[in-house]
């Protein structure tokens, strides 16, 4: 595709793209299919074609009391698609200023790791998830005492040593941070050299930008990306600039918070940082996230303004490992090697294409060689974490395959 003369999103028809209104009405009816089996409360689905937004509709409530209907205003907890939104972002101008070297040892930016088993790891290995580390540590358990929170870990209100909001009512202590982190630099790591997602090596990328550009990561990527691009949505902590009318709820956390998760980021160590992590804590509308990921689908360009040099988007778009098997780009996802095993696209998904998505269900994917972006939020973790039915039902595949569909059958004709 062409993607020179694009500038800024046309909402149209689908037919001014080429494709049938009447083919993609099948996206209506999985998407309400998810609804009728409670894979979540309700969603939205925006889809771009050519620099065109030809699908754009908002279905079922933000809980399944029916009260607050889904509208095209929502912002949902975008979970790790804060990996690419944020924080790979971040990783690519640092790159393209020549502030940030893939291959460099990660201690070379984290001088506290020279004496730890991360001092050799390097960021190309952790941005395709294949640095050795553990894909999670929880964090949160140490924090409490007989199921509560610890008191001298956590107080009701804020204040300059409990700074850190984790959800109504509930702040951390200062300095826990380095806690965390301490527990980060003294886990194993594998000796392996394979692929193995880990929501560590972002959390340790957040440090990384945040060393070298001396600014919080949600500040930095505000001024270079979201401001610049006019996306109003989409940043951390959104409970301080919206209406929670707008934020549908997540999780009823009975475990670690014990109330239910509205505003607040959802993953517990993003919320136990301040809402503000590498690997979680970025909240938008399905608009600033389709806007973002077809900034990429240019080559980093969007109306007339180039925000990524196309060297910048390619490298980082593009599988770094292929004759190992890992099928990562860096920090983006990309389709199975092998198509025919269940992955995170539909079958028909070009190998060009990237995307990733979100443990709280969400979604976003752009394809260069048919000039799509997809994007796909719901809430499935309301009010229970546990309910894997979006994923068991293959909703946001079935919904992509429906769009790849309705593109080849025109082409047909």
């Amino acid at each position: 595709m062409t993607t020179a003369g694009i500038q800024r999103f046309k909402y149209t028809f689908p037919e001014e793209a080429g494709i049938s209104s009447r083919d993609l009405d099948a996206i209506d009816s999985i998407a309400r299919k998810g609804i009728a089996a409670k894979a979540y409360p309700g969603c939205r689905v925006l889809v771009a074609k050519d620099g065109k937004v030809i699908y754009d509709k908002s279905f079922g409530y933000h809980t399944y009391d029916n009260k607050i209907p889904v509208r095209n205003t929502d912002i949902y907890d975008l979970a790790s698609v804060t990996k690419i939104a944020a924080t790979t972002l971040a990783v690519m101008k640092l790159y393209e200023e020549g502030r940030i070297d893939l291959d460099k040892k990660l201690s070379k930016y984290l001088p506290y790791l020279k004496k730890t088993n991360k001092r050799s790891l390097t960021i190309r290995d952790m941005m395709t998830h294949q640095a050795g580390l553990q894909s999670f540590i929880p964090g949160y358990p140490a924090t409490l005492r007989e199921g509560q929170p610890d008191p001298e870990i956590y107080h009701k209100t804020f204040s300059e040593a409990y700074p850190y909001r984790v959800a109504e009512g509930m702040f951390m202590r200062k300095d826990y941070a380095k806690v965390m982190f301490d527990s980060i630099a003294k886990s194993p790591v594998s000796t392996k050299k394979e692929y193995k997602y880990s929501d560590l090596g972002f959390m340790l990328l957040c440090q990384v930008v945040e060393s070298i550009t001396g600014e919080s990561l949600d500040k930095y990527v505000d001024s270079v990306y979201y401001r610049p691009l006019g996306l109003s949505t989409m940043g951390f902590n959104p409970r301080h600039r919206f209406d929670l009318t707008r934020i549908p709820p997540t999780e009823n956390d009975t475990i670690f918070r014990h109330q239910l998760i509205h505003g607040d980021v959802h993953d517990p160590r993003a919320a136990m940082l301040g809402g503000v992590s590498g690997h979680a804590g970025l909240f938008s509308d399905a608009g600033d996230l389709a806007v973002l990921m077809q900034m990429l689908l240019n080559e980093g360009n969007y109306a007339g303004v180039r925000y990524l040099d196309t060297a910048t988007v390619d490298l980082f778009t593009s599988t770094q490992f292929l004759l190992t098997g890992n099928r990562r780009a860096l920090g983006f996802d990309k389709p199975m090697l092998n198509i025919s095993q269940p992955g995170p696209t539909c079958r028909d998904a070009s190998y060009e294409s990237f995307g990733h998505t979100g443990f709280t269900g969400t979604y976003a994917w752009a394809d260069p060689e048919y000039g799509i972006v997809y994007v796909f939020l719901s809430n499935r973790i309301y009010p229970d974490a546990e309910n894997k039915k979006l994923s068991e039902m293959n909703i946001r595949t079935d919904i992509q395959q429906v769009i790849y569909d309705a593109i080849k059958k025109q082409r047909r004709q």
